[in-house]
């Protein structure tokens, strides 16, 4: 068989079967179709589309509940007490009772405080270790809170923000400055962004100065409040970070003036007020007896 048999071959396999699904832009002239010797393949053709970005991160690590939780089989008693699924609280319950009580495909025997044991070593019946049947779907919820809170901790106090335009209306701009006092009053960190309108009224350099004055203002009728980083232009694209400081703790470092004792004063004013009426009537009881008395004996004889 020649090479123009082949060569006729391909092309009317080409005519059959490939010409019929080419969009009519991407039709090939029949005088321009490829010719195929006897061994060539007909493979697919795919494209390889490559990832663009940044190095790849870890894959986040699934740590088991075993690890942090105590529950069924781990559970080293042969008696307990029991808070079953109604969170009916059961005492003495055999530990082989409790674990046939539940579902162990989609429930978990949690232990929840540890019994105690005597001065032999032995479990004290009167302290036996408290289990709680629980779903794996709430044990596994429970322990996504606790690594959450645990996050939060360690992030520190979390960046408010607030986005003001430089031709802000005034009944916004009182609004948006409140929330920045509470912001600041309550020790958080508050980071500010003043843009211009995209579209509308655009603001005059005055106005926009008025508005970071009005926020700066702010920042000084908080005590302890002050600005940590400020980046941009007047008029523009403006960021500034404002960190506050909770009263509590500014109030905590005053020492406290010591109160007077006014009770005290009011004694010595009224005792300093009646010591001449007193000698008075000592006076005029000596002087009507015609004798010398002590004063507390002229009170005593006037009746006091």
């Amino acid at each position: 068989m020649s090479r123009y048999h082949l060569s006729c071959t391909s092309r009317a396999l080409y005519r059959v079967f490939v010409a019929p699904n080419l969009a009519p832009r991407l039709q090939i002239p029949l005088r321009c179709a490829p010719t195929f010797s006897r061994n060539t393949a007909l493979l697919p053709v795919t494209s390889v589309r490559t990832k663009v970005g940044g190095p790849r991160k870890a894959p986040a690590i699934r740590q088991a509940l075993s690890d942090i939780y105590t529950f069924d089989n781990a559970i080293d008693a042969d008696v307990i007490n029991l808070i079953d699924q109604n969170g009916t609280f059961i005492p003495n319950v055999f530990f082989n009772d409790a674990m046939r009580k539940f579902n162990r495909v989609t429930h978990h025997l949690l232990l929840i405080s540890e019994g105690q044991v005597d001065e032999f070593g032995e479990p004290d019946p009167e302290h036996l270790p408290t289990c709680k049947i629980i779903t794996k779907i709430d044990l596994r919820n429970q322990y996504n809170r606790k690594i959450e809170v645990a996050r939060k901790l360690e992030k520190g106090p979390s960046t408010k923000n607030l986005e003001l335009n430089w031709a802000i209306a005034g009944g916004d701009l009182k609004h948006r400055l409140e929330k920045l006092n509470d912001f600041l009053k309550d020790g958080k960190k508050v980071e500010v962004l003043f843009k211009p309108k995209k579209r509308g009224k655009k603001a005059t350099e005055a106005e926009a100065k008025s508005v970071l004055k009005a926020v700066t203002d702010v920042v000084d009728d908080c005590k302890g409040a002050g600005e940590v980083k400020r980046e941009g232009d007047v008029g523009g694209t403006l960021t500034v970070v404002l960190q506050g400081t909770k009263l509590q703790e500014t109030n905590a470092g005053k020492k406290a003036k010591p109160e007077k004792d006014t009770n005290s004063e009011k004694d010595i004013n009224q005792e300093e007020r009646t010591r001449p009426e007193k000698a008075q009537d000592t006076a005029y009881i000596n002087k009507t007896k015609g004798e010398t008395v002590a004063p507390r004996d002229a009170l005593a004889a006037s009746g006091w």
